[in-house]
């Protein structure tokens, strides 16, 4: 498979469904919590993280985005499960 299909795959599978589970945990936090600025802030990060992400799919499907940069971000995601790993 190569890196841009692989990439796809990843991203509609596992990262994007996670990302979403992540923002509505936050999102629930926030409804009880309505002061917390962390919260608040890591929420636009996540939204951020999302629409990256949304926006990748979208070079994919228009046939934009280089094996290159598949691999990057491929690698990308890799060094980020091996720190959630670590922790």
């Amino acid at each position: 498979m190569n890196s841009i299909k692989e990439l796809e795959k990843l991203l509609k599978t596992e990262v994007l469904i996670q990302v979403n589970e992540e923002i509505k945990t936050i999102e629930k936090f926030i409804s009880k919590q309505k002061d917390s600025e962390d919260l608040k802030t890591h929420l636009e990060y996540m939204l951020d993280v999302k629409k990256y992400y949304e926006e990748v799919l979208v070079h994919i499907e228009k046939n934009i985005l280089s094996q290159e940069d598949a691999v990057k971000i491929l690698q990308d995601l890799e060094d980020m499960s091996d720190d959630e790993d670590d922790i």
